[in-house]
């Protein structure tokens, strides 16, 4: 596996910024605004970790139909849509992907004013397909992007993600496309299991990346499980894509779940031990 690609953020639309930063808090979030962006008609604000991974959330200040984040928000509503990987050398990473056959667009330039004034500039790297991350790479300071200090901590113990768990349409076939992004070297090897879990009505696979994981979910033909049904809504609704996360939890804090269907528009579960495989699918608390 290519050592410098790890976690960025998870991508959170909401309709209404404020009000967001308002539920994400009575969550126990710190919540930082993070400013507008100088190549799309969206802003956003930050919850960041202290493993330095983090949470955008993001509002559109004019229509984006031609932005699949904003569709998805316009079809379906509030939620996680997408992720990022981060890299060191997006050019040469972007090269290597196409090499391997691999359909990615890039390097796209990204920008953003900061509410003090700060401008940063990244760009980013998107495979054609939505089940797979988007890559990201800062050119200004990743400091001026992601703020450190205090704005790390929070009240609910959350301390960097864990599990990003993906709807696809077919776990071992995606399975495949996560080898071929994420295995660039020839000598590299990556941690990658698939399996079936007849009582939960799904197949998984999993790519271990560093301290977190990559769930990806598909549901079995002919499957009416809770678990299998919620694949398929999420499939039919979002299409192909990131629906919940876990994160990684201080040991005092409480184990606790948001989600499906509350206001953030996320799944969210929280925990300081192995969350089971049957709560990275479907969180039933």
């Amino acid at each position: 596996m290519n050592d410098d690609l790890r976690i960025d953020h998870l991508v959170v639309a909401v309709r209404d910024l404020k009000m967001a930063i308002v539920d994400y808090q009575a969550h126990g979030f710190n919540v930082v605004h993070g400013g507008r962006h100088e190549h799309a008609p969206t802003q956003n604000a930050l919850i960041v970790f202290a493993d330095g991974s983090y949470i955008e959330l993001i509002e559109w200040t004019a229509p984006a139909p031609n932005d699949r984040w904003y569709r998805v928000l316009s079809a379906d509503g509030e939620g996680l849509v997408d992720f990022a990987l981060r890299s060191a050398d997006l050019p040469m990473l972007l090269m290597r992907v196409k090499g391997l056959g691999i359909a990615v667009e890039g390097p796209i330039a990204g920008s953003r004013v900061t509410p003090d004034g700060k401008q940063l500039r990244w760009q980013v790297g998107r495979p054609a397909f939505s089940e797979l991350p988007f890559f990201c790479a800062d050119i200004t300071p990743r400091t001026l992007r992601v703020p450190e200090g205090d704005v790390r901590t929070h009240d609910n113990g959350a301390i960097g993600i864990g599990t990003v768990t993906v709807a696809v349409h077919d776990a071992a076939a995606s399975l495949k496309d996560y080898r071929r992004l994420l295995c660039l070297a020839s000598d590299s090897v990556c941690n990658l299991v698939t399996y079936s879990i007849k009582s939960l009505g799904v197949s998984v696979g999993i790519v271990t990346m560093r301290d977190s994981e990559i769930v990806l979910v598909s549901c079995q033909r002919a499957a009416t499980t809770p678990a299998a049904n919620r694949i398929r809504d999420v499939l039919k609704k979002r299409g192909p894509g990131a629906y919940a996360v876990t994160l990684r939890v201080l040991d005092a804090h409480d184990v606790i779940t948001i989600g499906p269907n509350r206001e953030i528009g996320v799944s969210i579960e929280f925990s300081h031990h192995p969350v089971s495989l049957a709560g990275k699918i479907y969180l039933t608390k």
